[in-house]
């Protein structure tokens, strides 16, 4: 991973999605915390179907993940 990616990525956090579609899913296999950002930035934006696809096959292994994945399967 280099610092470019993790720079790119806490932009699109701290700007509230504002690039997040071009930014975020090419960081996911470099980011953690990508993938949940991901998935925020899709229930946002009411995209409920991105958010599950996204993290329907995800196993939760820290508090972040179990509530995102709550809070998505909830809605």
């Amino acid at each position: 991973m280099e610092d470019s990616d993790l720079i790119r990525h806490n932009l699109v956090v701290f700007r509230n999605g504002d690039s997040a579609l071009q930014v975020l899913p090419s960081l996911i296999g470099y980011i953690p915390e990508a993938k949940l950002n991901l998935v925020i930035y899709y229930l946002r934006n009411d995209e409920l179907t991105e958010a599950y696809d996204l993290i329907k096959d995800m196993e939760p292994s820290i508090p972040q993940e179990y509530i995102l994945k709550g809070v998505v399967n909830a809605m």
